[in-house]
């Protein structure tokens, strides 16, 4: 390889060592075995070679070039084969294929990473590591039994950094949703993540499992509730997509668990939505679409309205989410990882949540506000609504209670019990426009009367001694800005750290048998690295989906042709021959030139028509 030539062993066994260049080439080398003694000697050898340098080089082999490429690959994992090709061509002149770099990158891979067998074999003592360092975390296995030993199922985390700053700080509104692994095994990434309050994405815990089923959903919310409900006991509601296996295995949990449904993905199938808070609104919006589409109504009022649609949402929860965004999210921020081995999955996992807590408590440090800054956006909102509404005061001795109206709609408003007539400020927790007008009429601070979800500004000291205070004192929290949503309370929420876990080298040996791979669950064909994206969804980064399937005129405004094509009539007015448009085109009649001298204009003859009459008076 560093002169470059294409030398190959001739011979290479226990006695002789044999290497020949070109057939051409007197390049000759012969080392053998001495029999008297344990080493070898160099017999004969021909340094001169004839022969001109390739590109090819068949001493290129697969563990020589993965060694080659580790310090490169350690530190871009993503570069391409083609990248590896440039560099291998660069560095030793010698030209691979596609194949025997893909494989080259794979072996490297492993070098780095460990090979994926072998890291489910380690995967007992990953788990033990990981309760050790993080105590009161949840780590557990699930594995199958078979001839050759225990077999991997499933593995479900939730560390108690995460379980705590979730069921302590954060609204009860849990996201469910799963993602495929790109790895050698396959696999499905499940998470739940919540809503801090600042309205972004906590991860609370996440399970590798073999597949998206019933059994594994269920598996998976048990052991969640359980975390959940052990550092504290809520009622908490949940937002997925309409997953087969996800829909029966919340329903389980009880009848009085609340369920959404992510309205992105109904609109998929329905191309249909509404944004009624209020039944009313909601009630005339699903008249309008049985007025146009009555199979798409039908198809819509098969699902309870409480799963999709606000105006039947619950207020407990303070949050108006309809999407699954925050899911999605969280997938999309550990694509990286999606592909790696079993124990490098879950550490890299880790690693992200860990940088996102560091990361969004020094975000929050420096911003100077009693309200978290994306609420702060939304209650900023609703101040340049309030123009044209007018509150009347009802004479209440607390003046609480106000009706505001903008001469055509009127709504109540209550800011005792923080509750407005259109259920803006009941789902969210953040006042709407008519409550502001109400709240400005008191000349009260508009800011005082967002949810404590969104609110700071208190020592946490103090909060805890006003929460004990209220609850002795019977009074409802519901009056105070609650202790959730204020800056400290945000603060708090990524106080709760991950601690630091030990390398593989210092991880105690397991006393159970070695895990072993799961069963291959691949499809025939070449394995999946995307996802199948549906119709509304863009099939390329630089490709618009093509939302308008008839082509419109801008000549005439009609459908059905474009202007180079137009002649005044649109596509329904096209008459269609009897074969259809695939009728066989004529062929070009042959023509003849009859006579043709200069001065005089030609006879054109076609093959079907007739010979023209000649007078006696033009022959000479």
């Amino acid at each position: 390889m560093e002169t470059k030539k294409n030398l190959y062993f001739k011979k290479n066994d226990g006695k002789r060592i044999i290497v020949r260049c070109e057939p051409e080439c007197p390049f000759y080398m012969r080392i053998s075995k001495r029999t008297s003694n344990e080493y070898w000697q160099l017999v004969s050898f021909t340094e001169d070679h004839t022969c001109n340098r390739r590109a090819k080089n068949k001493q290129a082999k697969t563990e020589w070039l993965a060694k080659k490429f580790v310090p490169m690959l350690r530190h871009t994992p993503e570069m391409k084969p083609n990248g590896l090709i440039v560099e291998a061509l660069d560095k030793w002149g010698v030209k691979l294929s596609k194949y025997q770099a893909y494989r080259a990158k794979v072996r490297a891979i492993e070098m780095i990473q460990g090979a994926q067998r072998e890291q489910y074999a380690h995967l007992r003592e990953y788990a033990d590591e990981l309760r050790r360092s993080n105590p009161n975390s949840t780590v557990i296995i699930k594995c199958g039994m078979s001839d050759i030993g225990p077999v991997f199922e499933r593995i479900y985390v939730c560390l108690e950094a995460c379980k705590a700053a979730f069921a302590n700080t954060c609204r009860p509104l849990i996201g469910l949703d799963a993602c495929f692994l790109k790895g050698e095994y396959g696999g499905q990434l499940i998470a739940a993540v919540g809503k801090d309050g600042n309205n972004q994405m906590i991860p609370i815990a996440y399970a590798v499992v073999e597949a998206e089923t019933k059994d594994s959903w269920q598996w998976f919310l048990d052991l969640l509730l359980e975390d959940l409900n052990n550092v504290q006991q809520k009622q908490y509601a949940f937002i997925s997509d309409q997953q087969k296996g996800l829909v029966p295995a919340i329903a389980n949990i009880g009848a009085h668990v609340e369920h959404r449904l992510c309205v992105k993905h109904l609109y998929g199938n329905w191309k249909k939505k509404t944004r009624a808070t209020v039944v009313q609104d909601w009630e005339k919006a699903m008249q309008k679409i049985k007025a146009i589409n009555e199979d798409a109504w039908k198809d819509m009022m098969q699902l309870p309205p409480s799963m999709w649609t606000r105006s039947a949402f619950r207020t407990d929860t303070q949050c108006d989410l309809q999407v699954n965004n925050m899911c999605e999210a969280f997938n999309m921020a550990v694509l990286e990882y999606r592909d790696k081995p079993i124990i490098t999955l879950l550490e890299g996992l880790k690693h992200y949540i860990t940088v996102r807590i560091v990361k969004q408590k020094e975000l929050m440090l420096r911003y100077r506000g009693n309200i978290c800054p994306r609420i702060q956006q939304i209650l900023e909102k609703a101040k340049r609504a309030v123009g044209g509404w007018f509150p009347t005061w009802h004479g209440d001795n607390d003046f609480n209670l106000f009706s505001v109206t903008n001469g055509v709609d009127t709504y109540t408003v209550n800011l005792h019990t923080k509750t407005c007539a259109c259920r803006k400020w009941d789902l969210t927790g953040i006042p709407c426009c008519h409550a502001l007008v109400c709240i400005w009429h008191n000349k009260a601070d508009p800011e005082s009367y967002v949810s404590p979800y969104y609110s700071s500004g208190l020592v946490l000291v103090l909060l805890d001694l006003m929460v004990l205070f209220w609850f002795s004192s019977g009074l409802l929290c519901s009056n105070f800005v609650v202790v959730w949503f204020w800056k400290t309370n945000f603060l708090t929420c990524y106080s709760y750290i991950i601690m630091p876990s030990n390398g593989p080298k210092l991880w105690h040996a397991s006393n159970g048998d070695p895990i072993n791979p799961p069963i291959m669950r691949r499809a025939p064909g070449r394995p999946k690295k995307k996802r199948n994206k549906s119709n509304d969804e863009s099939k390329g980064s630089n490709k618009l989906p093509r939302q308008f399937a008839t082509v419109k005129c801008k000549n005439c405004g009609k459908l059905g042709h474009n202007t180079r094509t137009c002649k005044g009539k649109s596509a329904t007015d096209r008459e269609i021959p009897k074969g259809g448009n695939n009728i066989n085109r004529t062929k070009r009649a042959k023509t003849t030139r009859v006579g043709g001298d200069e001065g005089e204009t030609p006879i054109i003859l076609s093959q079907d028509s007739q010979a023209p009459q000649i007078q006696d008076s033009q022959i000479n």
